[in-house]
């Protein structure tokens, strides 16, 4: 609520005030404006009164910025002694309402000499709730299989958006092996629609995550999107037949050494920003890090070791950007150990580890999640021994705290994490091995997840991973069952739910023990 200066003589916050007709309860509002004086009162000291007329009951605001309910006899000055000028401005609140207000009627005098001066004609305006900014579809869609390198992200709201509230952090992109993308924010479609277009193409085939922050934009009347929005697709591939041809066998043994090192696990990504993919495995009996830096040509002649402390047998991993800075940062889980182990990227290809997080013992399954939609992903870790998952949760730099634990079904192992419901919030997927069951936690979108069931799997999950298996836009997810030797395939219903396993043998002359799964597109199968 702005005010204008004086115009004309008289008190008065009508007769020389300008107010909005409007506010809104959940932003800030400044409630201010000017008391005019008639011109003999000027370089008088005055008494100020303030009233409000709420449902037909009188309210004065007195020297401590209190409302005081007037019963006939407690008049209260806002101030006891103002030097009158021609022009003063007079500010009674600043801050956030909090509910809604219909029909304010906003009353101000001032007193000399024991006479008063009173504009009897009121202000008259309300405090509101808005109406908050809903998403309506994006572009590419939820789970899309299929979206075009250079898309253009979009998210369209239901009603239009206030130009002003927009920032370049409002949407977070991130492609799994890109890396931190940017791009330019717009506005189109009656600003309905707010855009990204990516500074470079991402990689064919990857999964591409985007983060609309919580509360970050809103409308002219105040609304918000107030959870926030978060969706994911993979970048379309051109056609193949799944056949492959080996071209190099990379050592991560230094060179002339027979030492075991036991290599397990891996991550591609693009750590030193020259727009190809690296890649970091974890080594069990080591206990490190190795970092092999693409050439350009698709060779990885060459690698850094990074020793984790605290690290005992490392192997499950993944990564996103933790800080904020646009380098992609690393989470790696001790399978025989009791931490998870955060490690900072520095854009140029270097790791650095900052925390060891206390999970339980076996902790092997590590999923990063933004369970708040703030923009930062928190650590979502499994505990086999401790028989609980922990939630670390992210402060924005990449520090994480305690966030409490929850318990699946019965031996933690992996875990996956994806928009279950459909809700545009990232949801946490369980396998648990001794159980034998998939556990679904829907987040409630400020860090608290509710239990949604647990549903058979159809054998011991060892891991496991989430995407839209049958095309009908809800999210799936599939596991490797290591005892099981076997592949488990369940659809999700799109709600939180999950139907009926389906399991496929990978055993071969009745041996095997299957450890890794992951989904994407090649060609036009998955």
């Amino acid at each position: 609520m702005s005010a204008i200066a004086c115009s004309l003589g008289g008190l008065s916050f009508d007769s020389g005030i300008g107010f909005s007709a409007t506010a809104s309860a959940n932003e800030e509002v400044t409630l201010e404006g000017y008391i005019c004086p008639t011109a003999e009162h000027i370089g008088e000291a005055a008494a100020i009164y303030v009233a409000f007329r709420l449902d037909g009951v009188f309210f004065f605001i007195n020297t401590a910025n209190e409302l005081v309910e007037y019963n006939g006899n407690n008049l209260t000055p806002f101030q006891t002694q103002r030097t009158l000028g021609s022009e003063n401005l007079l500010t009674l609140f600043d801050g956030v309402v909090g509910a809604p207000l219909d029909a304010v009627e906003l009353f101000v005098a001032y007193e000399i000499n024991d006479e008063f001066f009173l504009d009897e004609e009121p202000i008259s305006f309300s405090i509101y709730e808005p109406n908050p900014l809903t998403v309506s579809s994006m572009s590419p869609a939820g789970n899309a299989i299929s979206a075009a390198a250079d898309s253009v992200i979009s998210l369209t709201f239901d009603h239009a958006v206030d130009l002003t509230s927009i920032d370049t952090s409002d949407l977070r992109v991130f492609g799994r092996w890109s890396g931190v993308m940017d791009g330019e924010l717009s506005l189109t479609n009656n600003n309905q629609t707010l855009q990204f277009t990516p500074e470079r193409a991402f990689a064919a085939g990857e999964f591409v995550s985007a983060t609309l922050v919580r509360e970050s934009i809103s409308t002219s009347d105040g609304g918000t999107t107030a959870l926030g929005h978060t969706w994911g697709w993979w970048v379309a591939t051109s056609p193949a037949e799944l056949v492959f041809n080996e071209v190099a066998t990379v050592s991560a043994r230094e060179a002339g050494s027979d030492e075991q090192i036991q290599t397990y696990g891996a991550y591609a990504g693009d750590l030193n920003q020259d727009g190809w993919s690296d890649f970091v495995v974890p080594n069990e009996i080591s206990n490190d890090l190795r970092i092999f830096l693409n050439d350009g040509a698709g060779n990885y002649d060459d690698f850094t070791i990074v020793p984790i402390e605290l690290g005992d047998r490392p192997s499950p991993n993944e990564a996103a950007d933790l800080d904020g800075d646009g380098d992609i940062d690393f989470i790696v889980g001790s399978a025989a150990g009791s931490h998870a182990h955060v490690f900072m990227g520095d854009g140029q290809s270097n790791l650095t580890q900052t925390q060891n997080l206390l999970v339980g013992d076996r902790v092997r399954g590590v999923c990063l999640v933004d369970s708040e939609n703030d923009g930062d992903a928190d650590l979502f870790a499994t505990s086999f021994s401790a028989d609980h998952i922990s939630l670390f949760i992210n402060d924005g730099t990449g520090t994480f705290s305690p966030g409490g634990a929850l318990q699946a079904g019965s031996g933690e192992w992996s875990c996956a994490s994806g928009d279950m419901n459909n809700d545009g919030l990232v949801d946490i997927t369980v396998g648990s091995r001794t159980s034998q069951t998939f556990s679904v936690y829907l987040t409630d979108g400020d860090g608290t997840f509710t239990f949604a069931g647990n549903t058979p799997a159809a054998g011991d999950p060892w891991m496991m991973a989430a995407g839209d298996i049958d095309g009908d836009g809800n999210l799936d997810l599939a596991a490797a069952n290591a005892s099981g030797i076997s592949l488990t395939t369940i659809t999700g219903v799109g709600d939180g739910q999950l139907n009926t396993a389906q399991t496929y043998s990978l055993a071969e002359n009745n041996e095997g023990f299957p450890l890794a799964v992951d989904l994407g597109r090649s060609g036009r199968r998955w």
